[in-house]
């Protein structure tokens, strides 16, 4: 491990288990007090925790485009769909700084410490490939747009090892059409050089983040055919905002 990585693994720990400490602290007076327990503190704690991670790594660099159109406070929550780049990509989209949940696989939740953290969020759990949990996460995810927080999802579910953006599947658009939800396309570019796959140390970076307008969401009566459709539209685009933003790089990822 070369110093750098040193260095990052331990600011990166350090930093984890304090902003854990900060959201037990604050799901404890979340109880006491009688508030609901809806995530929206420990929230905001791991938003800084994501930020901070970032602006500590030296060679990071980030802009976000379009944050303003995300639904504010008060307004009906959407849901949020980017590509998948890099393990990485969290910390990045803590940037779009607004109140949203996660929906994660199940293994962060089981890491100790750092999975009651995300339950203290109040982010979603999901097992992938058990149609059982994706169905009860959809439903949880349901009930966090009810309480009117906008839900995130990787509809790629995985990361590819070559770069190119994955097939979406279709449960982040299911929601979106039984909620009736508007859908932001999200673009994130450059946060493979983050942390290569497979290393131990960060690697220059500059990410961009664009959220695009959002979109209808499908017609209540869209059958499975046509939220597979639905979804496919909206990766083309992304996709496409996705080689655009590479190009006026300069490169081609």
């Amino acid at each position: 491990m070369t110093l750098k990585g040193l260095y990052w693994w331990t600011i990166g720990i350090l930093t984890t288990l304090l902003v854990i400490a900060v959201c037990g602290l604050t799901q404890l007076f979340v109880i006491v007090t009688g508030r609901p327990r809806d995530g929206r503190l420990p929230h905001r704690f791991a938003g800084i925790w994501g930020r901070s991670l970032f602006h500590l790594t030296p060679g990071w660099r980030i802009e976000v485009v379009g944050r303003e159109m995300l639904p504010k406070e008060g307004e009906k929550p959407a849901v949020l769909v980017s590509n998948h780049e890099s393990m990485t990509d969290i910390f990045a989209m803590y940037f779009l700084a607004t109140q949203f949940r996660w929906l994660s696989k199940q293994e962060v939740f089981d890491i100790p410490l750092v999975g009651a953290c995300m339950s203290w969020c109040d982010y979603v759990p999901v097992r992938r490939g058990d149609k059982d949990s994706q169905k009860a996460a959809l439903d949880e995810s349901a009930l966090r747009l009810a309480k009117g927080y906008s839900m995130f999802f990787f509809p790629e579910g995985t990361r590819s090892d070559d770069g190119s953006i994955r097939p979406f599947k279709a449960g982040a658009f299911k929601l979106a059409r039984d909620a009736q939800a508007k859908v932001f396309p999200i673009i994130i570019h450059g946060a493979r050089d983050l942390m290569a796959k497979g290393s131990k140390s960060p690697g220059k970076a500059r990410v961009t983040i664009k959220v695009l307008p959002a979109l209808p969401p499908p017609p209540p009566a869209a059958s499975t055919e046509a939220l597979t459709e639905y979804a496919d539209q909206i990766r083309t685009t992304i996709v496409r905002e996705h080689a655009a933003i590479a190009a006026a790089k300069g490169g081609t990822r």
